[in-house]
């Protein structure tokens, strides 16, 4: 399967802040991004599910979107399965 490539461009002042924290972390910006994409990816997921489900009506994606979330949140146990 491939990758998609996203261009980000960034502003002078981010960039300078990314280059500050590479300096000190060794962590470069791609990795920085790719690290947060990976940790929000449920969150937008459920975003996604809710307003495909919701069909414009506002209060159904509010509800779907919260029920999404929490459903995220359940701690999953493998032991006992």
């Amino acid at each position: 399967m491939s990758a998609d490539t996203l261009t980000i461009k960034l502003d002078p002042e981010l960039l300078a802040l990314f280059r500050r924290y590479e300096k000190h972390t060794q962590v470069t910006p791609a990795y920085y991004i790719d690290e947060l994409l990976a940790k929000t990816r449920p969150t937008l997921q459920a975003v996604v599910e809710a307003l495909d489900e919701a069909a414009g009506d506002p209060e159904a994606l509010a509800r779907l979107f919260g029920s999404k979330m929490a459903s995220l949140m359940q701690p999953t146990d493998k032991a006992t399965t």
